[in-house]
C-alpha cells in the first residue's frame, strides 16, 4: 500500500504540541489532591508491606495539581493506591515497592530537572505512569540514562519516537484517527472548534482535514473558542448551518458540557465526539452530551467484563473509595502502567531489580495485553514502539458504554509512518 503524505513536518510538530497541552485541560486553578506533593514537590509512598526483599524504587511525575489537575489529579492518587495493593499483598516477587511522585504544578518546563532528581538523587529503577505534558524536554535524558518510562499518557511524541518509553495504549495519531472514524460513523462531515489560548491550537485544522481525506471526511467549520468566552451560539449555529454531523471541542471538559449545552439550546443536536482523557464523570449530568463518542488508548475505565479490569474497580472500592470524579481514562493509565511495571519485574525473574532487568522483562513481551487493559503490545530492543489503535467509549442513556467491548480497534500501520516520517530527525 502506497503511503500518502499527509501535512508537513513542522505541521506535524505543532500538531502533536495541540494534542498534548490543548486537550483535557481545566482552566481553573484547585487543591492539589491528597497524597500528592504541592507544586514542583514530591512525595514518597509504600504503604503497609509485608514483603521483606529490597525496596523496588520508583517515580512518577505530572502536573497533577494547577491548571491540568482537572484532568490529571486522580492519576497520582490511583498510582500510589496501586502501590498500597502491591505491597499489601507481599510486593512484587517480595519485593516491596516505593513511589516518588513529582507534582510539576503550573511548571511546564520543570520535567527535565525533576527526572534527573529521580534517577540521579532517588535512583529510580523506572519511571512508571508520567503524565507530563512536556515530556520531549527530558525524554533523551532518561533514554541516555537508561531509565525506562512505563506507560503513563499515552499521546506523547516520545512514547512513539524513544525506544526506552514503553507505551500502554494508542499513540497521538491512533488517537487522532480515531476520532474522525467515530465521526464518519455518524457522517462526512465533522466540525472542530479548537482552544485560542495556545497558537498550537489552530494547527489541529491541518491534522484534521489531512487524515479526513483519508477517510472521507471533510471538515466545514474550524472555529477557534475560548474557554472563558460568554457564549458559543455563533459555534454552534455555524455548525448547524454546515450541516456537520459530528463535532469536536478542544476545551476543557467544563466547556465541552457549556458547547454541547448551548448547542442543543439552538436547535443543533449533532453528538460531540472526544479525544483521550477529555470525557470525564462530569459528562453524564449533561443531557446534551448523551450520544457522545471518545477514542482512548487503553480499555474502558469503567469496565466490569474481565477480571483485569474488575481489579482496577476492587482497587478503587477498597483504597479510593472517594474517588469520584477524579477517575476516568487518565487515572487508569496510571493502573494500567503500574501493571505493566509489575509483569515486567515479574517476566525477568532477577533477585536484584535494575532498570536493565525491568527493560529485559519489557522485551519478553509478545501481544501482551494485560488480560483485556490494553491493546497488544509488542517491545523491541532499541526500536520505538508504535500502538496503532484506539478503544471506544460512549454515552447512552445517562451512563458510559462500551460499542465495542473492550476490544481495541486497529489503525493503519501505513497511515502512523506516514505521519512519523515527516517529523524531524533530531
Amino acid at each position: 500500500m502506497r503511503t500518502r503524505r499527509l501535512i508537513t513536518a513542522g505541521a506535524v510538530t505543532a500538531l502533536a504540541a495541540t494534542f498534548i497541552v490543548g486537550c483535557g485541560s481545566s482552566k481553573s486553578s484547585t487543591t492539589p489532591p491528597s497524597g500528592t506533593a504541592t507544586s514542583a514537590g514530591s512525595s514518597t509512598s509504600t504503604g503497609s508491606s509485608a514483603a521483606t526483599g529490597t525496596p523496588i524504587v520508583i517515580g512518577s511525575l505530572g502536573e497533577f495539581s494547577g491548571v491540568q489537575a482537572a484532568s490529571q489529579a486522580g492519576a497520582p492518587l490511583v498510582l500510589d493506591a496501586w502501590v498500597k495493593s502491591v505491597n499489601d499483598a507481599g510486593g512484587i516477587a517480595g519485593h516491596p515497592v516505593k513511589l516518588i511522585t513529582k507534582d510539576l504544578g503550573n511548571n511546564l518546563t520543570g520535567g527535565l530537572a525533576a527526572v534527573k532528581e529521580l534517577i540521579q538523587s532517588d535512583h529510580v529503577v523506572a519511571i512508571v505512569g508520567e503524565q507530563d505534558n512536556n515530556d520531549t524536554s527530558w525524554a533523551t535524558y532518561a533514554q541516555q540514562s537508561g531509565v525506562p518510562v512505563v506507560g503513563g499518557a499515552t499521546n506523547t511524541i516520545p512514547m512513539m519516537t524513544t525506544p526506552d518509553f514503553f507505551p500502554v495504549g494508542g499513540n497521538l495519531f491512533s488517537l487522532v484517527y480515531g476520532t474522525l472514524a467515530l465521526a464518519k460513523g455518524l457522517g462526512t462531515k465533522f466540525g472542530n472548534l479548537y482552544c485560542a489560548e495556545s497558537p498550537q491550537c489552530a494547527q489541529s485544522d491541518a491534522l484534521y482535514k489531512g487524515l479526513g481525506g483519508v477517510l472521507g471526511v471533510t471538515v466545514p467549520v474550524s472555529r477557534k473558542i475560548t474557554a472563558t468566552q460568554p457564549s458559543y451560539t455563533s459555534e454552534c449555529q455555524a455548525l448547524k448551518d454546515s450541516g456537520a454531523q459530528s463535532y469536536i471541542v478542544g476545551e476543557n471538559s467544563a466547556v465541552v458540557q457549556h458547547v454541547a449545552t448551548e448547542c442543543a439550546a439552538a436547535g443543533y443536536t449533532a453528538p460531540t465526539i472526544s479525544v483521550d482523557g477529555i470525557m470525564t464523570a462530569g459528562w453524564l449530568k449533561t443531557p446534551a452530551l448523551d450520544g457522545a463518542l471518545d477514542a482512548e488508548g487503553v480499555a474502558p475505565w469503567f469496565d466490569t467484563s474481565v477480571p483485569a479490569t474488575q481489579g482496577y474497580q476492587a482497587l478503587k472500592a477498597k483504597y479510593l473509595p472517594d474517588l469520584g470524579d477524579k477517575d476516568g481514562p487518565n487515572a487508569f493509565y496510571s493502573y494500567v502502567s503500574g501493571e505493566l511495571f509489575k509483569k515486567a519485574v515479574e517476566n525477568a525473574g532477577a533477585d536484584t531489580v535494575t532498570a536493565d532487568t525491568v527493560k529485559q522483562g519489557l522485551y519478553m513481551m509478545q501481544g501482551e495485553t494485560l488480560g483485556g487493559l490494553t491493546p497488544p503490545l509488542t517491545f523491541v530492543k532499541d526500536k520505538p514502539t508504535l500502538v496503532n489503535a484506539f478503544f471506544t467509549v460512549g454515552i447512552k442513556g445517562g451512563k458510559f458504554v462500551e460499542p465495542n467491548g473492550i476490544k481495541p480497534t486497529a489503525v493503519p500501520d501505513a497511515i502512523v509512518s506516514g505521519i512519523l516520517a515527516q517529523l524531524p530527525k533530531s
